[in-house]
């Protein structure tokens, strides 16, 4: 009885993904993430090209970075691919398996330093200054579903 009542009670749980960005411990942006994946998007200092980095959410939150794409191949950019290398529409992607608790990262001087989202851009530097250390992470938060019979 107890075990079929807490099956019944797991079956309502759900989980949200928040995707939260702290400056010095302070929450300055946080999106509940609907999508599959986001991206962390720069402009390469030397080669000067959009560099793309993929990450897709894991149950328990943390993120892996699964791909990297840019246009072009020269100084400074990555040239081994963990699990795998392929040109799509014009640009080199590395297949990558990589886990992060969280990303810690500095706001670049150069424009084009942002995240992307399926709905929207956020730029870093809409939502802090050149140089801030800003740190990304997941929280997982549990939700009920409502469920109507």
């Amino acid at each position: 009885m107890r075990a079929s009542l807490l099956c019944a009670l797991l079956s309502l749980l759900s989980f949200r993904y928040v995707l939260v960005v702290e400056k010095q411990g302070q929450v300055i942006f946080q999106k509940v993430l609907n999508e599959d994946w986001f991206a962390v998007v720069f402009v390469h200092s030397v080669e000067r090209t959009l560099v793309e980095e993929r990450f897709k959410v894991e149950p328990d939150g943390s993120l892996l970075l699964f791909e990297t794409r840019y246009s072009s191949y020269g100084a400074g950019l990555p040239s081994d691919a963990e699990e795998g290398f392929a040109v799509e529409e014009g640009k080199f992607v590395l297949k990558l398996h990589r886990r992060f608790e969280r990303i810690v990262l500095r706001v670049s001087h150069i424009e084009g330093h942002g995240m992307v989202f399926c709905d929207r851009t956020i730029w870093f530097k809409d939502i802090a200054n050149v140089n801030d250390a800003l740190t990304i992470y997941v929280k997982v938060l549990p939700s009920l579903k409502l469920k109507i019979f």
